[in-house]
């Protein structure tokens, strides 16, 4: 696995990352911010986290997470999770699962 800027990372020894153990807050509103959207990478998953009350503009304040693939805990739990508030765990009546 490498970084951004081509250097070898050594993940031995290291434990896995969970994105659903991870607060973000906005530097703007100081409200947390909710998952919202994952995106696959070859070596690094990506996952993007917005405020949802309203008054920031997610252009300026969407906040990406980068997690390498072998550490990504959440990932590899859900391999068919891709993203959106309803399999994020958010409450939102109109994106609620059917079934």
């Amino acid at each position: 696995m490498r970084d951004s800027e081509g250097r070898k990372i050594d993940l031995e020894g290291y434990s896995g990352v969970n994105v659903r153990n991870i607060s973000v807050k906005c530097g703007q509103c100081k409200s947390y911010q909710t998952l919202s959207g994952f995106e696959q990478g070859e070596d690094w998953n990506v996952y993007t986290y917005e405020c949802e009350d309203g008054l920031c503009d997610p252009a300026l304040t969407r906040t990406l997470i980068e997690v390498p693939r072998e550490l990504d805990e959440f990932a590899r739990r859900d391999p068919t999770w891709r993203g959106g508030k309803q399999h994020a765990g958010s409450d939102h009546d109109s994106e609620a699962p059917s079934g």
